[in-house]
């Protein structure tokens, strides 16, 4: 992987809004929370106003990687970010329907990041 391409997204940004692994919170289950905001973000930097061709799609994948592995380095939640991938995939399913960006991620990180959104929900219902 060539860091020029991979360390602007991840690293820099023209928005305000710091990324979510800088975030002193940022440890164990409440790392999940910030992942999903953080990979909604590089996603959509990545492939915004963009083709969904073979490049972009390569570009966003080296992003996505490099956010991953800042999750690993910090080590946010290291038994569960360690040696997990998330795929992004084409989806092209539909006749004549625009084409969406599907995630693919490793089961563990999934089941994970699941239930992290679920207790954060049963907080934050138990807090009203």
């Amino acid at each position: 992987m060539n860091a020029s391409n991979s360390s602007p997204s991840v690293t820099g940004s023209s928005e305000s809004q710091p990324w979510g692994y800088t975030h002193p919170d940022c440890r164990g289950s409440s790392a999940f929370l910030f992942f999903t905001s953080d990979l909604a973000r590089v996603v959509n930097q990545e492939l915004a106003g963009q083709s969904l061709d073979a490049p972009a799609m390569a570009r966003a994948q080296q992003a996505v990687d490099a956010l991953v592995q800042r999750y690993v380095d910090i080590q946010a939640a290291p038994a569960a970010f360690n040696g997990q991938r998330i795929l992004l995939k084409l989806d092209t399913t539909a006749p004549g329907a625009t084409p969406q960006v599907a995630l693919e991620m490793s089961p563990e990180l999934e089941d994970q990041i699941i239930e992290a959104q679920r207790l954060a929900h049963q907080q934050a219902a138990i807090g009203q």
